[in-house]
């Protein structure tokens, strides 16, 4: 069996969607085919949230990769909400769940690779 993927989420309590964000996850692992070591961190003041380049919550690295990386210049901080770019064009405050389950199958493939 290939090794679980590394995810670190991290989350701030602010935002509602941490708890619904993490069952996401788990959903697409399962999708996915994929065991997860999982992280779960909640960043707690901005000195931490500019350290791990914590853009909102919540925010997925998996295999240490940001799911959706954002452009140069965006503000880190505790409090803030991550907004997800979704397959039909909308905005939401999660990723597609299809779109989580294709990142993790990807890591895990360059994991099986390596």
């Amino acid at each position: 069996m290939p090794e679980a993927v590394a995810v670190t989420l991290l989350f701030s309590s602010a935002c509602p969607s941490h708890e619904e964000g993490l069952q996401r996850l788990r959903e697409a692992a399962r999708d996915a085919g994929v065991a997860l070591r999982l992280e779960v961190h909640e960043v707690l003041d901005d000195d931490e949230a500019e350290r791990r380049r914590f853009p909102g919550s919540p925010t997925y690295l998996i295999a240490g990769a940001d799911l959706a990386p954002l452009p140069e210049g965006i503000p880190f901080a505790a409090e803030a909400c991550r907004p997800y770019s979704l397959p039909d064009g909308r905005i939401g405050p999660l990723p597609d769940r299809a779109q989580l389950a294709d990142a993790l199958r990807s890591a895990a493939g360059a994991e099986r690779a390596a």
